[in-house]
């Protein structure tokens, strides 16, 4: 590594990350390659007596959306932090689209940017150097093409034998890595024998859903899939729909397009029987399809009568962002003298299981607010209104709001493409992608609540007299009204969200945000 002589290289970037080929030799040898690449780039720089930064990708990707750490390379690049790059071979820089080594060689030439190797040093300004470098990321990228149509080409190969390919190997199971093929790990595939036996014959003589095996198996300190303490009741649903467990092995089901599974023709699927050792035998398994089969037929599959409820998208859980949900459970008790009482339990829940609270009691929550709302003089309103406009404002301040909002959206987004990256090459297992998925859409659903539109009306206290006269008529109208839509369309010309706190057994406390500037 030398630098030119004609070249001024105050600061210098070094760009490590692992290629695929260091991927599979760590998992043949246990080689750290990050570290011995990192030991090699720094003993050639330290020579150069040039301050440099090292900037460390810890995964792989193909792409430049899916490499984090590579994007803030560039944007420091373009901003002319850096004068030179230096990396231990050009394909470093990436193999990713046309469209991704077009962007790496323009801001190449356009900034001058030197690109440092162990064995050469590139000038953009040297036509021959320019030329090397148009090569090396055109190979890179035929390369990889050639690389992965060979792997895909084996993997049809191995499915069409029975071998298994398709990412994760199955809870219950270990994959031989001689023969490539699953065998019954027996400490797991007792278990699956257990999930099948109590979705088919109960617990108890009582029948028990997915969620009810899921929270059995947690109480008996029985590991999940994902390692975890606690089972989710997805992983006891997909474990009993799966083939997998009476030897059978599926792949080339689905395909991918920007992010989204679709279903292949079942014409293009490779499905081989008796591919290995089953856990569960076939009439086990028939039972069970047959059980999921019927619940699903009882299902109505279009509601006839879907109208919105009165609280429908306007609580948000404040621990996680998401919209909480009704649910409503009727439940028929036997009485004494030997009738029977029928009991309506209506809830609302958190999807992500943060908690619920009576439904009513919400309702008559915010119903008290609103009426006490009415009852303050013009003045208090005013004062609160304020409070809550310079709250507003403070915020936005801080967040630089809509900006910021889409800077952290397309953040998310490149983040859920990284995941889906991982998952698809097998990295990540359901229950781990599961999760993250989760987690980037409750940060996405927490962004999507940050108020925006803070301009304070022009006369307040105009606003709150109109905002009283107007929660008398609410009143009057939501007490009156007989229709649960109706009940809704009124509370959302009031109020702009709620949001709930869940604090004790039966306790919770409300966040409520009106609309102070009523539209009539």
């Amino acid at each position: 590594m030398y630098l030119p002589e004609d070249a001024t290289i105050n600061n210098i970037v070094c760009y490590l990350r692992r290629s695929r080929q260091d991927i599979a030799r760590e998992r043949r040898t246990g080689e750290d390659t990050l570290a011995a690449q990192r030991k090699l780039m720094v003993d050639e720089l330290e020579r150069l007596k040039v301050p440099y930064d090292i900037a460390e990708e810890i995964g792989s990707g193909d792409k430049i959306e899916t490499r984090p750490v590579f994007q803030q390379v560039i944007k420091e690049l373009k901003e002319g932090k850096y004068d030179a790059i230096a990396v231990k071979e050009i394909p470093r820089l990436g193999r990713g689209t046309y469209t991704d080594m077009g962007q790496i060689y323009d801001l190449i030439v356009n900034k001058r940017i030197f690109i440092l190797t162990p064995f050469k040093t590139y000038d953009p300004q040297n036509s021959a150097d320019l030329r090397q470098i148009r090569f090396e990321l055109f190979l890179a990228r035929e390369e990889f093409e050639m690389t992965r149509e060979r792997l895909i080409g084996a993997r049809y190969t191995y499915a069409k034998e029975g071998k298994w390919v398709a990412g994760s190997v199955p809870y219950g199971y270990r994959l031989n890595q001689n023969t490539m093929r699953l065998e019954p790990y027996e400490e797991e595939a007792k278990v699956v024998r257990l999930i099948f036996d109590l979705f088919n014959n109960g617990l108890e003589g009582k029948e028990v859903s997915h969620k009810a095996i899921a929270t059995y198996l947690t109480r008996l300190g029985i590991t999940s899939p994902g390692r975890a303490a606690r089972w989710n009741y997805l992983s006891v649903k997909r474990i009993i729909e799966n083939e997998v467990y009476i030897g059978t092995v599926k792949f080339r089901t689905s395909r991918r397009v920007e992010n989204k599974y679709y279903e292949r023709p079942e014409s293009e699927w490779i499905v081989v029987h008796n591919a290995h050792p089953p856990i569960i035998d076939k009439e086990t398994w028939e039972i069970a399809q047959a059980k999921i089969n019927l619940k699903n037929a009882s299902r109505p599959h279009v509601k006839m009568d879907f109208s919105p409820c009165e609280l429908a998208g306007l609580v948000i859980c404040a621990k996680c962002g998401k919209h909480m949900i009704r649910q409503l459970n009727i439940q028929h008790y036997r009485k004494k003298t030997g009738g029977t009482s029928v009991y309506h339990k209506e809830f609302l829940f958190c999807p992500n299981g943060c908690g619920f609270v009576k439904y009513r009691d919400v309702e008559a929550s915010i119903l008290n607010y609103l009426e006490q709302l009415g009852e303050f003089d013009t003045q208090k309103l005013v004062e609160m209104f304020n409070e809550t406009y310079n709250a507003q404002k403070e915020a936005a301040a801080t967040l630089d709001v809509a900006e910021a909002i889409e800077q952290k959206k397309a953040e998310l987004r490149r983040r859920l493409n990284f995941i889906c990256e991982k998952y698809e090459a097998g990295v990540y297992d359901d229950e781990t992608f599961l999760e993250r998925q989760q987690e980037i859409k409750r940060e996405m659903a927490l962004l999507e609540n940050i108020p925006q539109n803070n301009k304070a009306p022009d006369n307040a206290e105009r606003e709150m007299v109109t905002l009283k006269e107007n929660i008398k008529t609410f009143l009057a109208a939501y007490h009156a009204a007989k229709d649960k839509t109706a009940k809704n369309n009124l509370l959302r010309g009031l109020i702009s969200a709620v949001y709930l706190t869940k604090t004790g057994k039966g306790k919770f406390n409300l966040e409520i945000y009106p609309l102070f500037s009523f539209r009539k």
